[in-house]
């Protein structure tokens, strides 16, 4: 009966009715006593609302959401919501019982606001479902037992059912069995406190990411094909003779090789060579189950947790220089206006010339003589490999193609994991050649699929959300932008992007979290970011278990021409389920990442503490105000540190007071006043009448613990 009434109120022409007019129209006469049951099931799990006339509402109409919460500090939260541009503040007082990770049915606290303005707080009325599914702690005795003391001053103990085998004091991860009272299993020793990297593999547990492979894995592993050179007899030998890899220096899991040459036509030759995982790692394998279940490898200030055991990411699959190597070759013929006019997908074998970095290909570009002689048989091909990067990166911004080029911070530890800087990312053309070629080889495999009109995965991004747009278009038009249409379009937007002042360069930021995010799904919804119509993943299956399935699939249609439509709708769903899995995966990845940079950051700046920075405030909110230094460390300055009575202007996004105002851009002088790598926070506070600010906002580096 509950589903059936729920499908009536979701029903997109349901407007508010009453008890009597709701067993009216489902013709309910007879069961009327069970719809009053249901109807008060639903109403106490805020599934639906009454109004003050008595009418049956959705939640929304009522001023509740669902949302989740983020527990990173015991005194506060925030919850996360699609209908609103920003997260909700919610107070300890406010829990109500919840839990990092719950999703939650939540209440604004300031009920006649708009439900669009920034910074609001809310109060958490229900858990509608516990997200927290593992905690990592250290492994204790208390009167009760053994237990696990969480790593935050206000946590409640969880009581340990199994403590055989495991030591006093080891850090291990616990997967909850009981919300109330809090109790769980150990199911892995993750180290001791002090062991060097404990303390990133602490917070990659509590996403349930290991660096570690289970032993039915391990076993696996050891009836892998090591001798390919049979298999890569039988294969067509690619059309391109000088192919390279081109990555970082420390990159381990080379996976796309690349090469090109011009045609006698004028056109480019392109081809892409990605790594053949599909050929060790068969479907429903342990090893496939373990890939699926991870999602994605997570990269870690200094350390990798693969989504493949190494001895494939690293080895087997890896593109390493003159060495024998299975590959999907997608070949692309490229017009001088950028157009894929020709393209073939084949299974084929490769060995790589060069294992290039991007900084020696940068330095090739930039004419460095000693590098030019050290490559220089490569050296054309990657000159043309530039004229095609600009060719195919002028045809995406010609469609519609945004680029933000945000700054990025790279936290650089010691053999310690000890944070000693923390720089600019710099991605020069070595960086951009590679990633417009995964591009266009991504877009000409979704396109090869889809017009074949066969079951698939694909890489969507969806137009921005029309309410979130217009609460960044009145800010940005309050600073002085030409206001956006109401549905705004990508021109708008590059206008927009190209029309930005430097010292408003931070609204990149708030435009990139207005926009929707990119997830995976078996319906090809296009990509508005990349001013695509179809577009996947296929260029990284080391690392991405997307890719994986679109090698799978690749191999299933156009290799082994493997089409059966009896299998269409149970292929669709299996679909379905493993992207909506690499959606959630792959969130939970850039989370660990950011927590993990957030508490290397804080780490870094606790020898700061005391001395004073310029930076720019990238974030005001009723509570106070986010400043933002050159090399993307960001801190808090909390209202009560700030001279004088402020007030928060919601629609200019500013804190007024009686020394002036404080917006998104303004330039101001901080002083560290607490670092806390436990709470992954850092506190600034403004430092006044300093008329001149000394340095350019880079930090000495720290005296040496334990030295002169």
């Amino acid at each position: 009966m509950k589903e059936k009434l729920l499908a009536y109120f979701r029903a997109a022409d349901y407007q508010p009715q009453g008890f009597d007019e709701i067993i009216h129209d489902l013709g309910l006469e007879d069961d009327r006593q069970e719809v009053k049951t249901a109807l008060k099931e639903l109403i106490s799990s805020y599934e639906i609302a009454v109004s003050k006339k008595g009418k049956y509402i959705l939640p929304e109409d009522a001023g509740i959401y669902t949302g989740q919460i983020s527990i990173r500090n015991p005194e506060y939260g925030f919850i996360a919501c699609d209908l609103f541009e920003r997260d909700l503040y919610v107070a300890k007082a406010d829990f109500n019982g919840a839990m990092d990770k719950d999703v939650v049915v939540f209440q604004l606290k300031s009920p006649l606001a708009s439900i669009r303005a920034m910074y609001r707080e809310a109060k958490v009325l229900l858990v509608k479902q516990r997200g927290l599914k593992f905690v990592v702690g250290e492994l204790a005795r208390s009167r009760e037992g053994y237990i696990i003391r969480l790593d935050r001053d206000d946590a409640e103990s969880i009581k340990i059912t199994n403590p055989e085998d495991y030591q006093l004091g080891d850090i291990v991860k616990v997967a909850i069995t009981s919300y109330a009272p809090l109790a769980g299993r150990i199911v892995e020793r993750i180290g001791i406190k002090n062991d060097i990297g404990i303390d990133i593999l602490t917070i990659a547990a509590e996403f349930d990411f290991s660096d570690r492979f289970p032993e039915d894995v391990l076993r696996e592993l050891e009836t892998l094909p090591q001798d390919i050179s049979k298999e890569a007899r039988k294969r067509r030998k690619p059309t391109l003779t000088t192919i390279m890899t081109i990555d970082g220096a420390d990159a381990k899991d080379l996976d796309d090789a690349v090469g090109v040459k011009r045609l006698d036509n004028g056109n480019y030759l392109l081809g892409v060579y990605i790594a053949d995982v599909s050929y060790y790692v068969r479907a429903e394998s342990a090893i496939d189950m373990e890939a699926r279940n991870r999602g994605t490898s997570v990269y870690l200030v200094n350390r990798v947790l693969p989504m493949l055991p190494p001895l494939l990411s690293n080895n087997l699959c890896s593109l390493n220089p003159q060495t024998d190597k299975l590959v999907i070759a997608c070949e692309m013929e490229i017009n001088p206006e950028g157009e894929v006019v020709n393209s073939d997908i084949f299974p084929s074998a490769i060995k790589t010339k060069y294992r290039m970095t991007y900084d020696a290909v940068n330095e090739i570009i930039a004419g460095n003589p000693e590098q030019r002689e050290k490559y220089r048989d490569i050296c054309e091909d990657i000159d043309l490999m530039l004229e095609l990067k600009g060719v195919l990166n002028a045809m995406r911004v010609a469609r519609g193609a945004l680029e933000f080029d945000v700054d990025e911070g790279k936290v650089i530890v010691d053999d310690k994991g000890r944070p000693r800087d923390v720089v600019l990312v710099a991605r020069g053309e070595g960086e951009r050649i590679i990633e417009e070629f995964m591009l266009a080889a991504n877009e000409t495999v979704a396109s090869a699929i889809y017009y074949l009109e066969l079951p698939f995965i694909y890489r969507v991004h969806d137009d921005p959300d029309v309410g979130k747009m217009e609460t960044f278009r009145r800010l940005a038009a309050n600073l002085g932008y030409r206001s956006f249409k109401r549905r705004v379009n990508a021109r708008q937007l590059q206008e927009f992007l190209a029309n930005l002042r430097e010292q408003d360069s931070y609204l990149k930021v708030l435009l990139l979290r207005a926009m929707a995010k990119a997830i995976y799904s078996e319906k090809n919804g296009g990509h508005f970011g990349l001013g695509s119509r179809c577009y996947t993943h296929f260029t990284s299956p080391i690392r991405r278990y997307p890719d994986l399935l679109v090698h799978r699939l690749l191999r299933k249609y156009l290799f082994e021409q493997d089409i059966n439509r009896d299998e269409w709708t149970n292929l669709m769903e299996e679909i379905a389920a493993i992207a909506d899995l690499s959606s959630k995966r792959e969130r939970d990845a850039m989370e660990c990442e950011y927590r993990v940079n957030d508490m290397k950051k804080a780490e870094y700046m606790a020898d700061y503490v005391g001395e004073r920075f310029e930076g720019v405030v990238s974030g005001v909110t009723r509570f106070g105000l986010f400043v933002m230094l050159p090399n993307t460390i960001e801190g808090f300055v909390h209202i009560s540190t700030l001279k004088g009575y402020y007030e928060y202007d919601g629609e200019t996004m500013r804190l007024v007071g009686p020394g002036g105002h404080y917006h998104l851009g303004s330039k101001v002088l901080v002083e560290v006043i607490r670092a806390d790598k436990k709470s992954r926070e850092i506190d600034f506070k403004i430092v006044y009448n300093s008329n001149k600010v000394k340095g350019n906002g880079k930090r000495r580096r720290p005296k040496q613990k334990g030295r002169a």
